[in-house]
């Protein structure tokens, strides 16, 4: 009588790999799916926002201080060397917060606290910029007002008011 001919290992058996595969696979989709979520995680939202209740509203305290003080801005901008004046009317010149906002990225976003020159003119640089639109927000701490605008892509100057 002749002896069957031994099992094969168990890693050369059809059905282990029939039930193994999809497990495994399934471990792998969720790995895959962490490093890519670690890597492309969303930026926070910037502004003042306040939940209430289950719904967010924005805080516009600071806009209405500036509509009450009647504060407006012109900006000049050169985007290839990111130099820019700045012109704030209708308050006492002090330390202003200058904001670029990037449309994508907030790792895009330029801020720098300037200070009034003699002329109490605002003068500095961001560095050099792209073409993007960019939204600009203008702000003193200490007076509690703030100015957003849109900067439109190309664009050197902007006009800022109260809404």
């Amino acid at each position: 009588m002749t002896e069957p001919p031994p099992a094969p290992p168990w890693y050369r058996q059809p059905w282990f790999w029939l039930v193994a595969t999809p497990p495994l696979a399934a471990v792998v989709g969720g790995l895959l799916t962490v490093w890519i979520a670690a890597r492309n995680a969303d930026s926070l939202v910037v502004d003042d926002y306040a939940r209430i209740g289950r719904a967010f509203e924005m805080d516009q305290s600071r806009d209405r201080q500036a509509r009450a003080l009647g504060v407006s801005a012109v900006l000049h901008l050169d985007r290839a060397t990111g130099a820019f004046e700045l012109d704030v009317n209708g308050v006492p010149a002090g330390e202003l917060q200058i904001v670029l906002l990037h449309p994508i990225s907030a790792g895009g976003d330029r801020g720098i606290p300037v200070t009034a020159g003699a002329d109490d003119r605002y003068a500095g640089s961001f560095g050099p910029l792209d073409a993007a639109r960019r939204e600009v927000e203008i702000a003193s701490a200490q007076q509690g007002w703030r100015l957003r605008g849109v900067l439109r892509p190309g664009a050197g100057e902007l006009r800022l008011t109260a809404p």
